[in-house]
């Protein structure tokens, strides 16, 4: 199965809608998620873990996500509190990419492509592109509503299953996906479409032709005993950071 990664991005935020009133308190425990993609022949499957507390998010996946050109991770651990990002690269090794490298590298990208950020001609139509369809029913024991983001057509939309049991302080991957996020996103989803701390998906189906064609399901919510290890680094962890990394490959290239 081909990954790359916004699976680590995408799998974290899962398209959420913020149209409940806070009711809960800051979630913190772990949702296992299974990842569904119909094709012709077969189904592929796969599957990620999310864990959060006040401060920080950790996603691990199944399968290894390409982060660079020879650099792959199975895990990423966002810092609210330190402001950066730490990609889980090996057993004791992780590639650490603070806020402010990744706001140097888009201005450098900036620079060179002679492009700013988001302008109003690229603002989500709010009115035309989602709808409250009413649907209500159980899933893992939460209360959750359903929305559609419509498609090209009647038998092409996205349905998002939103609990308000659930928010999480998403903090870091607001900012970086308001700066970086749409630029290398084929998506035209908005933000708020994407994270937001009042709601939180549980399940979502993309629907091609009437039929569904992709769904991410949550199997599980755990938030009592689960690993908050997780959310710490271990003192034998070998943290690189991306101008370190960089000047490595450039230098294993001569």
């Amino acid at each position: 199965m081909k990954t790359n990664l916004s699976v680590l991005f995408i799998s974290a935020a899962f398209l959420v809608i913020g149209l409940f009133q806070p009711a809960h308190a800051q979630f913190e425990g772990e949702i296992q998620f299974v990842i569904e993609n119909f094709t012709e022949r077969e189904a592929e499957q796969s599957s990620f873990t999310f864990t959060a507390d006040r401060n920080r998010i950790f996603v691990s996946t199944n399968d290894e996500v390409q982060v660079l050109t020879g650099l792959k991770s199975d895990g990423l651990l966002v810092r609210n509190d330190l402001n950066d990002f730490v990609f889980n690269t090996g057993t004791n090794e992780a590639l650490k990419v603070s806020k402010d490298d990744l706001d140097s590298l888009m201005n450098m990208v900036e620079r060179f492509t002679g492009s700013g950020n988001n302008n109003e001609a690229d603002r989500f139509d709010w009115e035309t592109g989602v709808e409250e369809t009413g649907n209500r029913r159980s899933h893992l024991g939460h209360e959750v509503h359903e929305f559609r983001l419509k498609g090209d057509n009647d038998e092409q939309f996205v349905s998002i299953w939103l609990t308000s049991d659930i928010k999480v302080k998403w903090g870091l991957m607001v900012d970086v996906w308001n700066r970086a996020g749409t630029r290398f996103s084929e998506s035209e989803l908005p933000i708020e479409l994407i994270m937001n701390p009042n709601s939180f998906p549980l399940l979502i189906e993309v629907f091609d032709r009437g039929r569904v064609a992709y769904k991410i399901e949550s199997t599980s919510v755990e938030t009592g005993n689960f690993n908050r290890s997780v959310l710490e680094l271990s003192d034998e962890k070998k943290l690189v950071g991306l101008t370190e990394l960089m000047m490595n490959m450039f230098r294993q290239q001569r």
